[in-house]
């Protein structure tokens, strides 16, 4: 969802419930795979960042300008012509920085394409929703990534394969210690099994998403309530 024009972080919330409405209201079975990613940006392949900017179109005088930016230790700002003094960014781009979020999208849609393949050819298989049966696979707004699939073996070790070779392409690591997997409708012990095979934590519904709650009702006044409240904070801080 990062690239789709128009889309906002309320469609992955909104999307995200109706398919574990839908697993329950038909007695399915569904796993919940939450990714958290370590912020080292850093540390990321700054090759990888070329050429996914690349493959997104991006011309070669924009990837060489990303690419000094990412390797120097000093940049300036070109205004009306004339540089402005240099200033430090230190050790490339990092958390923090104003481009790290914006590299973070491009890098992350890597992940995107590797996840597109895997499901094209038949080697993972998301949820069906909706009276056209479309597959939800996963869901990604800027780093928040959730997988959905049938509570199959084979789709957590298609899984563990699509997270180690983006980790070996892009260099960003995936923090397992605070990754969650969690079940629709799924044996506890299939859940604890997996879990364990993807080294990450067992998680339990309701979780939140982009710090938003998912797999409550959403009909209630309740739920709703909890981001009114959260926003109110975010508007007063």
């Amino acid at each position: 969802m990062a690239f789709i024009g128009g889309k906002e972080l309320v469609d992955g919330f909104v999307i995200a419930n109706e398919v574990i409405d839908e697993v329950k209201r038909k007695k399915k079975t569904c796993f919940i795979f939450k990714v958290d990613f370590k912020k080292a940006y850093d540390k990321v392949c700054w090759e990888f960042i070329s050429y996914m900017m690349m493959r997104m179109g991006f011309n070669a005088i924009w990837r060489k300008w990303i690419l000094e930016c990412l390797s120097s230790s000093s940049v300036s700002v070109l205004i009306n012509g004339s540089p402005t003094k240099q200033f430090s960014v230190n050790k490339g781009i990092q958390q923090g920085d104003s481009l790290s979020p914006f590299l973070f999208l491009i890098v992350a849609e890597g992940l995107n394409g590797l996840v597109a393949s895997t499901v094209e050819k038949g080697l993972y298989k998301g949820e069906r929703v909706g009276s056209e049966g479309v597959m939800v696979s996963h869901l990604q707004f800027a780093d928040g990534i959730i997988f959905f699939g049938e509570a199959l073996d084979d789709n957590i070790w298609a899984i563990k394969a699509i997270m180690r070779t983006f980790e070996l392409a892009s260099r960003l690591k995936i923090n397992y210690g605070k990754s969650q997997l969690m079940g629709v409708g799924v044996e506890e012990r299939w859940r604890a099994e997996m879990a364990y095979r993807l080294y990450c934590k067992e998680g339990e519904l309701p979780f939140k998403y982009l710090g938003i709650p998912i797999g409550r009702n959403n009909r209630r006044t309740a739920m709703w309530q909890l981001m009114v409240q959260s926003f109110e904070k975010k508007l007063t801080t």
